[in-house]
């Protein structure tokens, strides 16, 4: 199973909408989105070795900042307590809050920093 699967389906045991990139369509609030920012491959003698480490945004949305603070530190608890399958380590390296406005609603986000280290 893929890094990003393994995160997906652990990240949706909390319940929320889960997606890697944009949601296709409108969905509910609180929800959660990831995107790659980065990826270090590395290679030995013999060429690519099998370990790669990514950088990884997790993106919070919710409507309330109840919801939010509540579901951040959870968050970054299932993830960092993970190993399992191709991941082998996640650590938070950075948490930021934000805000925007959509449709007259003021959206709060919570952008977590994560460092996956895992098989390919």
């Amino acid at each position: 199973m893929s890094m990003e699967r393994e995160l997906k389906d652990l990240l949706k045991t909390l319940g929320v909408p889960v997606v890697w990139g944009l949601f296709g369509s409108d969905v509910g609030f609180p929800r959660i989105s990831l995107v790659r920012v980065g990826t270090v491959t590395r290679y030995a003698l013999q060429g690519r070795a099998d370990v790669e480490t990514a950088r990884v945004q997790v993106n919070i949305d919710a409507l309330s900042y109840g919801e939010l603070i509540s579901l951040g530190p959870q968050v970054s608890h299932l993830l960092t307590s993970y190993r399992s399958g191709s991941v082998i380590r996640c650590k938070e390296l950075s948490r930021r809050d934000g805000s925007s406005a959509s449709g007259g609603e003021v959206v709060r986000r919570q952008m977590l920093d994560v460092q996956v280290r895992y098989r390919t």
